[in-house]
């Protein structure tokens, strides 16, 4: 499982469809171009490991979730889009194999009730936690691991098993990861650019807080876990579902369990076609999420797009939430936060910045300073001659890692370019602060040059709000996750 990005199904998600080099063609949802992660089709020339998953229909999963108590919708498919670039959970098309009929799926419908004694979960639960390292779930999922057929979840353990590996730039190579981090400008003193402190979470939480073991098995068991877990449990089918925040593609709400023994629930929030994918949420309440007022955001991921690239090992489409941290140094300040959330007009196709700041904060507080607009020149600068000089070594450098970690690191590379531009020049076109007065959302300042940098374009998008509009059951919480 987002620029016109790509995206992983929960590893890798969807987004439009991407071919990079001659080798690799990265499933996105149609209508972004970025990357994505679970969705990638595997050509044999590529370098990193094989999917073993890549033609896998999910029927013995199913089978297994319906005939313990547990409930799929019979028009919901998992496997490879119609056109054959990446994977995810679809509603079936009508005629031919796949048997689907004309309704899809209707809105509020149920499209799956998972029991929670399907559910890979600790032995203690609270509704509450969230995005912090559990070392029970850890531990458990790693058991099951080692259990493999004999686990009770067995169907769902081996489809674990069988996922490629090195997604996740917290697994990828030494060669990667020193890319990477040169790319972000982060030295011994010096913060650089999100994300932060991803890297060695494998060494630093499982080795360290959780006091695991260094085996191949509970090194896949972690990177499975931290990537699929719906804070901190393994919900089997609902994982397999890829990401988008764009409400034209955001389909479904899923509801967590509040009480130990419900199910984990996931409804349709509109009419899902025939041959529609179905579409989850991984950040469901970043801090550009539409609809302010959902009730269940106390649980849920406030991470932006630097989170989904660290945590998933992709870039989401739009919209995206992007977020640069305060630094100080002896007690002053020399670089205030930066919140903002770019968005593109779906008409046109020009970025904009939708807010500086939140869904949280106070907007008029959050426009940047001066030396934060410096800052972000500067930034952009050093990318892009970094980009110049780097890419003349390509020969060289593509060689010392795998293929898909240098294509996600200037997939990367470019969303920040963009992001940062964008925001540069959102600022540069407002009046002055003595003019400006109280900057409203409504008022989005577009990339567009052809039109008087002292107008103010609205180039918000016209979404139907009856769309964005979600509804939660009272046992669960929506969830944020996953793709194959």
């Amino acid at each position: 499982m987002k620029i016109t990005m790509m995206q992983q199904p929960r590893y890798y998600h969807c987004f439009l469809a991407l071919t990079l080099v001659t080798t690799i063609i990265i499933g996105i949802c149609p209508s972004t171009p970025f990357v994505c992660a679970e969705d990638i089709i595997i050509n044999k020339e590529v370098d990193y490991e094989e999917d073993k998953n890549i033609a896998y229909d999910g029927t013995d999963l199913i089978e297994w979730i319906t005939s313990n108590g547990g409930f799929i919708h019979p028009n919901a498919r998992i496997g490879m889009d119609p056109t054959g670039k990446y994977r995810g959970v679809f509603v079936k098309s009508v005629g031919g194999t796949d048997g689907g009929t004309v309704e899809g799926i209707e809105e509020d419908e149920l499209v799956c009730s998972i029991p929670w004694d399907l559910i890979v979960k600790p032995d203690t639960y609270d509704y509450h936690e969230f995005f912090q390292t559990n070392c029970d779930a850890l531990h458990e999922l790693y058991h099951q691991f080692q259990l493999g057929d004999k686990s009770k979840y067995a169907p769902y353990i081996k489809y674990l098993k069988n996922q490629p590996s090195g997604r996740i730039p917290s697994e990828w190579s030494k060669a990667g990861k020193e890319l990477l981090i040169q790319i972000l400008d982060q030295r011994e003193d010096h913060e650089g650019l999100p994300p932060y402190n991803v890297l060695d979470r494998y060494e630093r939480e499982w080795l360290g807080q959780c006091q695991g073991e260094d085996t191949p098995l509970a090194r896949a068991a972690f990177f499975q876990l931290i990537s699929r877990d719906e804070d901190g449990l393994m919900v089997p089918f609902f994982d397999m579902h890829n990401h988008s925040n764009d409400p034209k593609q955001l389909n479904t709400i899923p509801a967590k369990p509040k009480k130990v023994g419900k199910p984990f629930t996931m409804r349709a929030n509109r009419d899902i076609a025939p041959g529609e994918q179905i579409i989850i949420s991984y950040n469901r309440c970043h801090g550009c999420w539409f609809d302010i007022e959902y009730e269940d955001c106390e649980t849920k991921s406030f991470g932006g797009t630097d989170f989904l690239f660290s945590q998933f090992g992709f870039v989401e489409d739009y919209p995206q939430n992007w977020y640069i941290p305060q630094f100080m140094e002896d007690g002053v300040t020399l670089f205030d936060e930066i919140r903002f959330c770019l968005d593109r007009n779906d008409e046109s196709g020009e970025l904009f910045v939708r807010r500086f700041g939140d869904n949280y904060s106070i907007e008029e507080e959050e426009i940047p300073f001066d030396k934060n607009v410096e800052f972000l020149k500067e930034e952009v600068g050093r990318l892009l001659k970094l980009e110049h000089e780097l890419k003349k070594k390509d020969s060289e450098l593509v060689k010392s890692m795998p293929r898909y970690e240098w294509d996600m690191i200037w997939t990367y590379q470019k969303a920040l370019v963009t992001a940062l531009t964008t925001a540069i020049e959102t600022v540069e076109q407002m009046p002055p602060p003595e003019e400006r007065g109280y900057w409203s959302s409504s008022d989005d300042y577009s990339r567009d040059k052809s039109s008087s940098d002292d107008d103010s374009r609205d180039h918000y998008d016209s979404r139907d709000e009856s769309e964005d509009e979600e509804s939660s059951s009272d046992d669960d919480d929506y969830s944020k996750h996953d793709e194959l």
